[in-house]
């Protein structure tokens, strides 16, 4: 009776091999904590959106730290430096941390794992003099310039007070474009594109991703798009 007879509590046969698999080498590589200090804001259940600051992260959650956390169970967005922006659950809440658990596709955690080594070899952007986190995104948007012609563009990254776009042909340094509905200046050139300031004060980053996406049918990369900013279709 002392012997281990390889059946299950159940009395049927169930060899340890049996049980949920182990996590992937790559799985266990994405999820894997790391400390990191990155620039962060997040948006509570009621609206409210604050500043908060990266403690540690993976590519499936982190634990931040702000003034006035959201509540365990509260479902939020988190804008991370360089990471994303992520929906998700908060799993723990204290006086003036909480965390944070944004597990979602596949495809999405592959990404948030990449930009979390970029963050982790590149310590010099963790915390920039910029005030405001700066979200990597790869959206497809319009940029209407200041005689009506449009071009379809990608965002790079965007922040509360400006944008990096990849956009063939670049505008001039100083053009006044919009960025789907909203104003903006272009204040640099680089490589791919051009770098831009918004002309206005925003509060919120869900206000300034949703004012920044397309005004019109999500066009093709590096077309030009036929309706002018502002005409309203048939």
């Amino acid at each position: 009776m002392g012997t281990n007879s390889g059946k299950s509590p159940c009395g049927k046969p169930g060899p340890a091999s049996a049980a949920s698999p182990e996590p992937s080498a790559d799985e266990r590589r994405r999820h894997r904590r790391v400390d990191l200090t990155l620039k962060a804001r997040v948006l509570k259940a009621d609206g409210e959106e604050e500043p908060c600051l990266v403690i540690n992260i993976s590519a499936g959650g982190a634990m931040l730290k702000a003034v006035n956390p959201p509540q365990a169970g509260e479902k939020v967005v988190v804008y991370i430096d360089t990471v994303g922006r992520h929906e998700g659950l908060v799993i723990r809440s204290s006086k003036h941390h909480f965390a944070v658990d944004y597990r979602s596709r596949r495809a999405k955690s592959k990404r948030a794992a990449d930009q979390i080594t970029y963050a982790v070899n590149n310590p010099h952007m963790r915390l920039e003099r910029r005030q405001n986190p700066r979200i990597r995104t790869d959206e497809t948007t319009v940029l209407t310039m200041e005689n009506g012609e449009s071009f379809a563009c990608e965002m790079l990254d965007i922040s509360l007070t400006g944008a990096s776009i990849a956009i063939d042909p670049k505008p001039e340094l100083g053009a006044i474009v919009h960025i789907g509905r909203t104003l903006a200046k272009v204040v640099r050139r680089h490589e791919k594109g051009v770098g831009l300031v918004f002309l206005g004060a925003a509060e919120k980053m869900e206000e300034v991703i949703e004012n920044t996406k397309s005004p019109v049918e999500t066009p093709v990369f590096g077309s030009v798009v036929a309706t002018p900013f502002g005409k309203k279709g048939g």
